[in-house]
């Protein structure tokens, strides 16, 4: 008997898994009230300021330039592109937003019409991508935040200024350009000679250079 009630329970459990909520349960939970409720506290302001936050990245101010480069005057023709991408992701929400009338985006639709495993999923995932999004959106404001600090004259130690692999990076270039100048006087900074050297001692990773970006960087360190 303790057999086949564990054995009920374990398809019972799987079964789950795939159980889907239905439109009007979802309603239902919607217009509860109280403790075991959230409370909606975000207007249209709001919501319209967290989209267009997470659709605009820093990227977009200084990789169009880039993209000029290389592709010239296709690069309107890459942002028609886009847009049009844009637009077709609109509407596909739209027509989630339509179909069921709720908040919760992608996740709601799955767990009505896919089932709770796969809400699940969707669920996280759209948990890690707003994560790794602001995280990449911060460092990107954050460089333009030392660059604008700079036109002012004001240093940040390279620790404070970047994460400690990014800024031992940066210190890493910094001695390598002084070791170029100092090896060789007859270098004008910026020649292609000039980062050819500088390339040359960073791929080295000479005792010199390491030593000399961790002086650099002067990290604190806890122990």
């Amino acid at each position: 008997m303790v057999v086949e009630a564990g054995i009920k329970g374990e398809t019972k459990g799987k079964a789950n898994l795939w159980a889907r909520k239905p439109l009007n349960m979802l309603l239902e939970e919607a217009k509860e009230a109280g403790e075991h409720s959230l409370k909606r506290t975000l207007g249209p302001f709001q919501l319209t300021a967290l989209g267009v936050g997470a659709v605009i990245g820093a990227g977009i101010f200084v990789l169009s330039g880039l993209g000029a480069h290389y592709a010239g005057p296709g690069l309107m023709l890459s942002f028609v592109l886009s847009g049009t991408g844009c637009a077709f992701a609109a509407l596909c929400y739209a027509e989630f937003a339509a179909m069921i009338p709720l908040a919760g985006s992608a996740y709601t639709y799955a767990y009505a019409t896919l089932g709770e495993l796969f809400a699940w999923i969707i669920g996280w995932d759209l948990t890690l991508e707003y994560a790794m999004g602001a995280s990449t959106v911060s460092s990107g404001w954050s460089n333009h935040f030392i660059e604008l600090l700079d036109i002012f004259h004001i240093k940040m130690p390279l620790w404070l200024a970047y994460d400690h692999w990014t800024g031992l990076r940066a210190a890493e270039n910094i001695v390598a350009r002084q070791m170029a100048q100092a090896s060789d006087s007859s270098l004008a900074p910026g020649t292609q000679a000039f980062l050819n050297k500088v390339s040359d001692i960073i791929a080295a990773q000479s005792p010199q250079l390491m030593q000399g970006a961790h002086d650099l960087l002067n990290a604190p360190t806890m122990f």
